[in-house]
């Protein structure tokens, strides 16, 4: 994305930041219903309009995508999902950037190319069954992503759109996804374009400092991106699985997993997110989802319950999924940024978890 380009979607994005923003401050979050009720229509809502993200988010994430794609089928929206994730393969099969938000009339990149875009769109097709019928296309961004980020089987790159504030690369959750995504792709028995799922778990292990995944070369920081996605896709053995729970239990919080021990530095994230650098160390429902949906894989039953009652009793008072929330349970509202809601990876985690439950 050029420089030009590039300006007019931060304007954009600045200005329906600010407009939620206000509009939040004016008017609160509260609004009726059960969380049930409130599942039930971001999902079919979202899947009337290309299952964007929510809120002030206009756009579809290939990462929410991917989080969101299991509930979403559960819900009966796996058609949806399947048409969503076809229409990005085919707009990142023309392109040279792998953007990571596709809106109707233009695709971006925030604030670089996404290094989890293209195993994200893998995995979205993955939970719907519908790998196969894209499969020369997917060989063949695989094989360009693989040239771009990948070093002796860690996924490095400048950016991340699960945290796209931080300036470092996020190495240890783009293995993690990386490989659910090879991974997927050979369990279905197609072509990798050279990737190997060991050569990738070998990477991910020099990640481990024997207690829990560091997020990064060089970072010894306790954070959900490292370690609650290797849960969520299943990619460790019980073992450390088990190690893992018992170093996140540092994190948990009355109202939720926080997201990180300490919020990143102001040299830590781009310019554009420096007033928010904390943003990324409170309460993300999804990510508590995400977090719930992995402890039940693993068969912490208890542990997964416990955690999702949390998120559920913050939440009942708004009626709805947020985005964000702060360490004491209230929706993030601060200097400029409103937590974003009728978020609908929040839901799709949420509608997951209720499925997997029973």
């Amino acid at each position: 994305m050029d420089s030009t380009a590039s300006l007019r979607y931060y304007t954009r994005e600045l200005r329906r930041r600010l407009d939620h923003y206000a509009e939040r401050r004016r008017n609160g979050y509260r609004r009726p219903g059960s969380l049930e009720r409130a599942a039930e229509r971001i999902l079919a809502t979202r899947a009337e309009r290309g299952l964007e993200s929510g809120g002030h988010f206009h756009g579809v994430w290939p990462r929410d995508l991917c989080f969101a794609a299991p509930g979403l089928a559960a819900a009966g929206y796996d058609d949806v999902v399947a048409d969503t994730a076809a229409a990005l393969l085919s707009e990142l099969s023309k392109a040279d950037v792998f953007y990571t938000d596709f809106h109707p009339d233009y695709s971006a990149a925030t604030p670089s190319e996404g290094v989890d875009t293209v195993p994200a769109v893998v995995l979205s097709l993955a939970a719907v069954g519908r790998l196969r019928e894209h499969d020369d296309a997917v060989v063949e961004l695989v094989a360009r992503h693989r040239e771009r980020f990948v070093e002796s089987g860690i996924v490095t790159g400048s950016g991340s759109s699960w945290w796209d504030s931080a300036a470092a690369p996020r190495e240890t959750y783009n293995t993690a996804i990386w490989l659910a995504a090879i991974e997927a792709l050979e369990r279905h028995g197609l072509g990798t374009a050279g990737a190997d799922s060991s050569a990738i778990r070998d990477g991910l292990d020099r990640l481990w400092n024997g207690r829990y995944f560091d997020e990064h070369r060089g970072s010894t920081m306790l954070a959900c991106d490292a370690n609650v996605v290797p849960l969520y896709f299943g990619v460790v053995g019980d073992d450390r699985a088990r190690s893992i729970v018992d170093a996140l239990a540092d994190l948990e919080t009355p109202n939720g997993l926080c997201m990180r021990e300490q919020p990143f530095g102001v040299g830590e994230v781009h310019p554009f997110f420096a007033l928010h650098r904390d943003y990324h160390y409170h309460v993300w429902p999804w990510n508590s989802f995400m977090y719930a949906n992995g402890l039940e894989r693993y068969g912490f039953e208890e542990r997964a319950r416990r955690e999702v009652e949390r998120i559920e009793r913050v939440m009942a008072p708004y009626g709805t999924f947020l985005e964000v929330l702060t360490l004491e349970g209230e929706p993030y509202v601060k200097r400029g940024y409103a937590s974003a809601e009728e978020f609908t990876v929040a839901a799709a985690l949420w509608r997951e978890f209720a499925d997997r439950s029973r």
